[in-house]
Formats: C-alpha cells, sequence, structure tokens
C-alpha cells in the first residue's frame, strides 16, 4: 500500500533527510521491503502496511525534532525505530525528554530510553552497567522531574562510604567535610538540573538530601525518590538495609557497576547477588547496560574491554 507524506514548505529537506540523504538511508537499510522515494518535498512510501505507518511515525517524529531546533542524526533515528510505541513523556519528542522547566536532556541509545521508562514504572529499579553509560545521571533526571511533576516530594541520594584505593580516615576534616568530596558526582548532576541558587535552598529544606548510606538505618521515606549509587560497594545487608527504607508513593534506583568493586573482599558486594534473587518480583525490574552504550569518549569502551573485570 502506498503512503505520502509531505514535508512542510519551511522544512529544510536536508534536515530531515541528512546531508548526502545519510538519514534517508539508515530508514532504508532498517526497512529494507519497502520502496521509499522522494520527488521535491514528497515522501513516497510504497510497501507493508504496518511497515509503512511506522515509517510514517518516524518522520513525523523527525519532523518534531526539526521543530524543536534539534539536529536529526542516525542514533536518533535508530532509537525511533526500535521504539515502537508513542513516549510517555508527553513534551517532546521521545529522544529528547523534558524535565524541568527550560531543562531536557537527550537519551543516547534505546537502552538509556528503556531505563527512563523502567524508572517511571517500576517501583525499584536497577540500573547495572559499566562506566559512562548514564546510570547515575538518567536516575537523577528522573527524580528530578518526578519532583518537578510533583508526583513526589522529596530526593534522597546516597552512596556506601567506600573509596577507590582510598580511606575516609586519611582525609583532612571532620567527618561531613570527609563525605562531602565522595558525594561531589551527585551534587554536579542536581546542580545541572537546579542550578546552583535553587538547589542550596532545596538542601537546605531538606527537599534534597545527599546523604552516605550508614546515615539511612531507622527511616521510612514517604513521597520521595531514593536513590542508591555505586551499589557495588554496598555489602548484601546493607542493600536490605536500604530497600526497606521504602515508604508509601515512592520509589528507588539503585545503580552500579559490577566489574569495579572497592571493598576489600570483592565477595562481599551484594549487587549483583541482590538484584537477582529480587528479579522475578513484579515491581522490581533490572536494565543491564553493555560497554556498546557508553556515551563518553568512545576509547572508555575499549580500555574496559581490555580491562573487563578490574
Amino acid at each position: 500500500m502506498g503512503f505520502e507524506k509531505q514535508i512542510p514548505s519551511n522544512v529544510e529537506v536536508v534536515n530531515i533527510l541528512g546531508i548526502n540523504d545519510k538519514n534517508l538511508k539508515y530508514i532504508k537499510s532498517v526497512f529494507p521491503n519497502v520502496r521509499i522515494n522522494v520527488k521535491g518535498n514528497t515522501i513516497h512510501i510504497d510497501g507493508q502496511d504496518k511497515d509503512a505507518k511506522e515509517i510514517m511515525r518516524i518522520f513525523d517524529e523527525m519532523l518534531l525534532m526539526n521543530d524543536n531546533d534539534e539536529n536529526i542524526e542516525e542514533t536518533d533515528i535508530a532509537l525511533l525505530s526500535n521504539i515502537k510505541t508513542s513516549s510517555k513523556y508527553d513534551e517532546k519528542k521521545i529522544s529528547s525528554i523534558s524535565i524541568i522547566e527550560n531543562k531536557s536532556i537527550k537519551v543516547k541509545n534505546i537502552n538509556q530510553y528503556k531505563y527512563m521508562d523502567l524508572i517511571q514504572n517500576s517501583t525499584i529499579t536497577f540500573g547495572i552497567g559499566p562506566a559512562g553509560t548514564g546510570k547515575t545521571f538518567l536516575a537523577v533526571a528522573a527524580a528530578v522531574k518526578m519532583y518537578s511533576d510533583q508526583k513526589i516530594k522529596k530526593i534522597v541520594l546516597t552512596r556506601p562510604a567506600v573509596e577507590a584505593g582510598e580511606r575516609l580516615g586519611y582525609l583532612p576534616g571532620d567527618l561531613s567535610q570527609k563525605i562531602d568530596p565522595y558525594l561531589v558526582p551527585l551534587f554536579d548532576s542536581l546542580e545541572y538540573f537546579f542550578g546552583n541558587e535553587t538547589l542550596a535552598h532545596l538542601l537546605e529544606k531538606r527537599n534534597i538530601e545527599i546523604v552516605p548510606l550508614a546515615y539511612m538505618r531507622g527511616r521510612t521515606l514517604n513521597n520521595a525518590c531514593i536513590i542508591l549509587d555505586e551499589a557495588q560497594n554496598a555489602t548484601m545487608s546493607q542493600i536490605k538495609m536500604f530497600l526497606t527504607r521504602l515508604g508509601e508513593n515512592s520509589k528507588i534506583i539503585i545503580t552500579g557497576d559490577e566489574s569495579q568493586v572497592d571493598l576489600y573482599s570483592k565477595d562481599n558486594s551484594g549487587l549483583k547477588k541482590t538484584r537477582k534473587i529480587l528479579s522475578k518480583i513484579e515491581e522490581i525490574t533490572v536494565m543491564e547496560f553493555q560497554n556498546t552504550d557508553i556515551v563518553r569518549n568512545p576509547i572508555v569502551s575499549k580500555i574496559l574491554e581490555i580491562f573487563p573485570d578490574k
């Protein structure tokens, strides 16, 4: 069956099809049994009804991207072609998620999208994988979005106080001064979304808390998103303690890299054991990132391939 998609006259065709038609060629490679031809501003699509409608949807999303002044890349089309249903994030197309006011994030691959979707639809989500896959940043982004949408009243971020080859006792200052540098990555992510002044205000009001894992004992957190980062450095009993902090209308996100355990004995890490024994519970989901999902400098994935268990 034949379909036609009209590119509006005020849209540069090259913005949609790509330089030298690279975006169009990519779509053709994904749908090899569909004929796609372009004449002027009209895209002619001829093939199975289901595939043709899917291509129409992809072009619709690409036009929305163009309306938002975003460059369309092959990675965007790969994401769009892998996601068969509309985004649950309503404000923009599915590879760009509005988080708070004028701040949005762009998911870089299908697994990042799935991760955000799992967080939204699960009570407890594990984000497992190598450094550079966006596990922590996306977890914070999801929490900030929930807070911005008034679905929760508090964000709590925590890490076990274990360092890569160092000991807190050797650092200068009191406990707060020792802990603060260790929690800097969490501050950085929050600062990106809220800015310095707003973040300071929310920390003062305790709408946002960033605390060592040991300080979580004895608490019950309602209407909150609670994130445990670097969970590979927590023991099974610590993760159990953390999970049981969950109160009403709250979500938990646990992130970690099971190949980067900094505990004296790597066998003491409870992350892999915990997420495996809990994976059959319906409300608990696990997103496992791979080296191919790394979005830092491409050399990072090459380094991790050489040192897979270090």
